[in-house]
């Protein structure tokens, strides 16, 4: 038997470094004693709609996602999403399909939501390859996974001010990093412009910056988010 996977994430280098690594690992006794047993990468991709389709005309086991993926706005609503939407929209259409989400992410809310919409694993983007293998196999064999070095995060509930900046509030930063505008923000959030405005400036204010010049500084010095607020 073959585990089919499929990498999906909008940078080549990690989804050809994530397939590199899979390739050099055996089945394993953990998996059964299949001698024919193995991997299979049955494609990689770097956008929702790609993904939609390979998983529409392919037996997929297991998915490792990245958080982010490469979005635009048309017609098809499948194609903005990123994110946990679109986690949510996959674990809704695929209820058996296996999900590891990799992500520089270590906010505790984040970690949280997107484990309890059905994620069975979740880990960051410099995992080595024992790791690698171990949460493969773990989420095979129906396990949940966090990686080690992010558990202390999962169970941490404050920021360094002592207020949590919300999952909407981590969502609306998150977008603007990747370049949309309040506008956009709104309308692939279902939330009203003044809304997204509103959650942007909470975030402002717990994160205790006064500009969006600062806010960007700051996201880039903690890599976005790849520290817990």
């Amino acid at each position: 038997m073959s585990v089919n996977i499929v990498i999906a994430d909008e940078l080549r280098l990690v989804r050809k470094g994530v397939i590199s690594l899979i390739n050099s690992m055996h089945y394993g006794e953990q998996l059964g004693n299949d001698p024919e047993g193995r991997y299979n990468i049955v494609a990689d991709t770097a956008t929702p709609n790609e993904l939609v389709n390979i998983l529409a005309s392919h037996d997929v086991d297991l998915l490792i996602l990245g958080y982010s993926l490469s979005t635009k706005e048309n017609s098809n609503p499948i194609s903005s999403l990123d994110g946990y939407a679109l986690i949510k929209w996959l674990t809704k259409k695929y209820p058996a399909l296996k999900i590891i989400v990799i992500s520089p992410y270590k906010h505790p809310s984040l970690m949280r939501t997107v484990l309890e919409m059905g994620a069975t694993g979740y880990i960051s983007m410099n995992i080595c390859e024992k790791t690698l293998e171990r949460v493969i196999i773990s989420v095979l064999n129906n396990e949940v996974y966090v990686e080690k070095g992010m558990i202390k995060s999962l169970f941490q509930g404050g920021n360094r001010n002592g207020r949590e900046v919300s999952l909407k509030e981590m969502e609306v930063l998150r977008l603007l990093c990747k370049g949309l505008n309040l506008t956009s923000i709104a309308n692939r959030m279902n939330l009203s412009i003044k809304t997204v405005s509103a959650h942007k400036l909470r975030a402002m204010n717990k994160l205790e910056v006064e500009s969006d010049c600062q806010l960007y500084c700051l996201l880039t010095e903690t890599k976005l988010f790849n520290v817990s607020f």
